[in-house]
């Protein structure tokens, strides 16, 4: 009886050893390392360019909404001026077609400075993009498992950033964002 207990345990112990260098094979060997996509995204020379294009641009569409915007008060003043003159149905029709002045000034304003987001968005899409194939290459020389965003590590080796080698291969590879004003 002793025995079959032995025996049994030892069987026990051998099935669970096996199955566990089993599972264990079944994952990689994990290594892991950091990259800063804020500091790549602000610090590619693409994306630099691309800011300065965006900042142009944006520059240009505060300079035209200034300039509408005065007409609109120039108007709003010259109506203000001219109310005890005009007739209360007159007055009335003029304040009407001024508010929906004011009211389309307001929706293209809007709809610029949604346009100045969506040109900021794409640029780092871009970016990004192209980023993936060099993170892709630096993943096989490296033999890297995971890369994970700097900004949620808490602590990491200087040995596990790969952000400036990144960064010297996206600035050979991407020279300028193409920036699109529609």
């Amino acid at each position: 009886m002793k025995k079959f207990r032995t025996l049994t345990i030892l069987t026990f112990v051998f099935i669970i050893i096996t199955f566990s260098f089993n599972a264990k094979s079944e994952y990689p060997i994990t290594s892991i390392a950091v990259i800063d996509l804020n500091l790549i995204l602000a610090e590619a020379k693409a994306a630099k360019k691309a800011s300065e294009e965006i900042e142009g641009i944006a520059l240009e569409i505060e300079n035209s909404l200034k300039a509408s915007e005065e007409e609109l008060i120039k108007e709003q003043d010259e109506l203000a001026e001219s109310q005890a003159v005009m007739t209360p149905e007159s007055f009335e029709d003029k304040m009407v077609n001024f508010q929906k002045k004011v009211q389309n000034f307001n929706i293209s304003k809007q709809d610029r400075l949604q346009s100045l987001d969506n040109m900021i968005a794409d640029a780092r899409l871009q970016v990004l993009q192209a980023l993936e194939p060099i993170l892709e290459q630096i993943t096989e020389e490296k033999g890297l498992t995971i890369i994970l965003d700097k900004n949620i590590v808490l602590l990491n080796t200087e040995k596990m950033d790969i952000t400036k080698e990144a960064l010297k291969k996206l600035n050979k590879e991407l020279s300028n964002i193409k920036i699109s004003k529609e």
